[in-house]
């Protein structure tokens, strides 16, 4: 497959990262380049030998999405570590290795075996995403 045909191919690609969002970063530099990173932690799967401890996942976030997440920090609404769902495009970044970008990112309720479903009326109705339009 040709690197531009790669490139298609990844560039309808999207996934969904569940974890403990320990930090939001952002960078605006004088050129007009602007963006940010947001950090992941999740439990260390066991596939990769050489990881001891937490498995940690960088994810490139739009510059915009560090002011909507402050702004519902400032409100209360999140506290950042915490648990979130990001969705996100699976681009191609250098040397052919897959880099994420955030699309969207909401509040993550990890579902609890036994205990019932407290909204009945609503049981598949997501948080607010961020991101999003």
């Amino acid at each position: 497959m040709s690197e531009q045909n790669l490139q298609g191919f990844l560039g309808e690609m999207q996934t969904v990262i569940k974890g403990k969002v320990e930090s939001l970063t952002r960078y605006e530099i004088d050129a007009g380049s602007k963006g940010g990173s947001i950090w992941v932690t999740k439990p260390n799967s066991g596939r990769n030998p050489n990881v001891l401890g937490s498995e940690i996942i960088k994810i490139k976030m739009p510059f915009e999405m560090f002011d909507q997440l402050k702004a519902k920090q400032d409100a209360g609404e999140l506290q950042f570590p915490e648990m979130m769902e990001i969705l996100c495009d699976i681009d191609m970044g250098g040397q052919n290795r897959a880099v994420l970008s955030a699309v969207s990112i909401k509040k993550w309720h990890p579902e609890q075996p036994n205990k019932p479903d407290t909204h009945p009326e609503q049981p598949n109705k997501p948080d607010t995403k961020v991101g999003q339009k």
